[in-house]
């Protein structure tokens, strides 16, 4: 089930719950947990970021881009942010990882700026 509650309070509590899991994995995925979260802070619709518990691991955030619904995920197995469009199983949509270049996370938060000034 879904909770929502402020963008920044739900954000904080997302990052919060990855790092946990990645306390191993940190030195790589604060930059990147840093960056998915300050990328859908400002590119996420205002009310639309909600997070959903998991039982076994950090919890699942959703978010409205230009009116497509999408999930994070983080995967303690891969120390990488998933990307789904509209739901939680199948092949991700987008890895955020240690990997990405920072033009990656740059590219498709800006490309949904551009679909949302349409």
């Amino acid at each position: 089930m879904s909770v929502l509650t402020s963008d920044g309070a739900t954000l904080r509590a997302f990052a919060d719950s990855v790092l946990r899991a990645a306390e191993e994995n940190a030195d790589e995925v604060v930059p990147v947990i840093l960056a998915v979260t300050g990328g859908i802070l400002t590119e996420a619709e205002p009310g639309s970021i909600a997070l959903q518990d998991e039982e076994d691991g950090p919890g699942l955030l959703w978010a409205t881009f230009a009116d497509r619904r999408m999930v994070f995920r983080y995967n303690s197995m891969t120390a990488m942010v998933e990307l789904r469009d509209g739901r939680t199983d199948g092949n991700p949509f987008r890895l955020f990882g240690r990997r990405a270049l920072p033009m990656d996370i740059v590219n498709f938060f800006g490309g949904l700026r551009a679909e949302r000034r349409r």
